[in-house]
């Protein structure tokens, strides 16, 4: 273990799901219910990695130029020491809170949940903007067969399906995030391979090129690091199934290592198969969507529809994905601002049958569709992705930081290991630098109104931490006891703890 013993990982495992063990089926997620294929399917569906490369190639072209899958592979390298900061809490215990425990357990109630709260903020947010993002895929989808429908009920007819399913049960969504997003992967790839077996650009296919910098400066790289950084968010997703997740300590861990580096494979080896593909990064940057384009021009149009086909139901299955990280992060808020185990919330209401969190996912529904529908009046569904997944992702940034430090200190209790304690020192420092980078210069409109945003929203949470009201219940919470029990360090000899 980086931390505590593997004897210590496992009582605290055992204490921590004894303090949020509730026989009410009524008032209780589906217990040891998913192995690792289904739990990491909600981290890797909240990525959409399918989804994302048929586009993303396009805008990190116009950023660094013919340096894409250099920018990503870089990307993924400083989101892996992020990642570490989860597997290290994960590898010792887990619940469906999350942060909430992990941050809390170190640095005490307040500062877990206003990391909870950030969190919420970003699945609900995150789920609105892919509504938009499948709606924009979908509407492309339906040009192309001749059909024209706005994006707004597009978007609203897959927030009603995304509903139907999560409810359904986390083992049926999490089986459909995992046959969309794999159903995708192999769809793309058979574009892929034709592209490299074509030969590309003027048989250019298996260059190099695209890992080279080609002039560029750092500073620009800088900034394409950040755009690709921002791909690889929501490798965490899996810890929110902690209560859900047969032997969490291990399916958990390897979830959160293996969402990111399924995604950052996407990322990386299409970028580098769409950029030897065309001619210049100019023309590249010029193709709104270049993977499907490709498969018109190498396979031909019927594949180039089953691409944009792919990005569909890549996109769905992270609206979904995030819809059930964020029912269950604020299922547990509940639990814990409502009384704990005894709790009578409607927040902590959930299906006898199904095990669904039907109170939290009624108001996550409405809370992302009302997000959704703030910017329906924006003539294209891409403009609206854009504002509300950049509000998602500032947010996200300072998660990150308040979980990487939180682990930092984790560590520094339990052992002060070398090799940890450089990896989440790198960590807090690789995003600073992205938290520099995202603010400076700062944001032009209409992104700055995203800052504010963020900003007012992070304040909110701040100030519901300081109330003595919500102060004194999450202050007794028996799962923050259970996960602190050992970050304290050993007692003295002698002395009774």
């Amino acid at each position: 273990m980086s931390a505590a013993t593997e004897p210590q990982a496992a009582t605290l495992a055992a204490s921590v799901g004894q303090s949020v063990s509730v026989s009410d089926p009524r008032r209780s997620l589906r217990r040891d219910s998913l192995h690792f294929a289904r739990t990491v399917a909600l981290s890797v569906g909240i990525q959409g990695p399918t989804a994302g490369v048929i586009v993303g190639p396009a805008v990190l072209a116009g950023i660094v130029g013919g340096a894409g899958a250099l920018a990503y592979l870089l990307g993924f390298v400083a989101m892996a020491f992020c990642a570490y900061a989860f597997v290290v809490f994960s590898r010792s215990f887990n619940s469906a809170s999350s942060v909430y425990a992990f941050n809390g357990s170190v640095f005490g109630a307040r500062y877990g949940f206003v990391s909870a709260w950030l969190l919420l903020l970003v699945y609900t947010s995150f789920a609105a903007a892919v509504y938009a993002s499948t709606a924009d895929i979908a509407q492309s989808l339906l040009g192309s067969l001749g059909l024209h429908v706005g994006w707004v009920p597009l978007a609203v007819t897959g927030w009603a399906l995304t509903l139907v399913v999560a409810y359904a049960s986390i083992g049926l969504s999490s089986l459909v995030i995992l046959i969309l997003e794999a159903g995708a992967i192999v769809l793309i790839s058979i574009v892929g391979a034709v592209i490299l077996i074509g030969g590309g650009y003027h048989h250019h296919a298996l260059s190099t090129a695209p890992f080279q910098l080609h002039g560029i400066g750092l500073g620009v790289l800088g900034l394409g690091v950040v755009n690709a950084f921002g791909g690889f968010s929501g490798f965490e997703g899996a810890a929110v199934l902690g209560e859900e997740s047969a032997r969490s300590t291990r399916t958990i861990p390897a979830a959160v290592a293996g969402s990111l580096l399924v995604s950052a494979a996407v990322y990386i080896a299409f970028t580098w198969i769409v950029d030897n593909a065309y001619a210049s990064p100019h023309a590249l940057a010029a193709d709104p969507a270049p993977l499907v384009h490709l498969a018109d021009h190498y396979v031909g149009a019927t594949m180039g529809k089953l691409v944009n086909l792919a990005g569909v139901i890549s996109a769905f299955g992270a609206q979904l994905a995030c819809v059930n990280a964020a029912s269950r992060l604020l299922f547990s808020l509940g639990r814990e601002l409502g009384g704990g185990t005894d709790a009578r919330n409607v927040l902590v209401r959930t299906d006898p049958r199904r095990g669904s969190p039907v109170g939290a996912l009624a108001i996550v529904g409405s809370a992302s569709l009302a997000g959704l529908l703030a910017f329906s009046f924006e003539s294209q569904a891409l403009s609206a992705l854009m504002i509300i997944v950049t509000y998602g992702a500032y947010l996200i940034l300072v998660a990150y930081l308040l979980t990487v430090i939180a682990a930092t200190a984790w560590v520094w209790r339990h052992g002060r290991r070398p090799i940890p304690l450089v990896a989440l020192s790198a960590g807090v420092c690789v995003l600073g630098y992205v938290l520099y980078d995202t603010f400076n210069p700062f944001p032009a409109p209409p992104f700055d109104g995203d800052v504010w945003a963020a900003l007012a929203t992070t304040l909110v949470g701040v100030g519901l931490a300081l109330l003595p009201g919500l102060h004194r219940r999450i202050a007794g919470s028996q799962l923050l006891r259970a996960a602190s029990a050992t970050t304290r360090g050993p007692e003295p000899a002698g002395v009774e703890p």
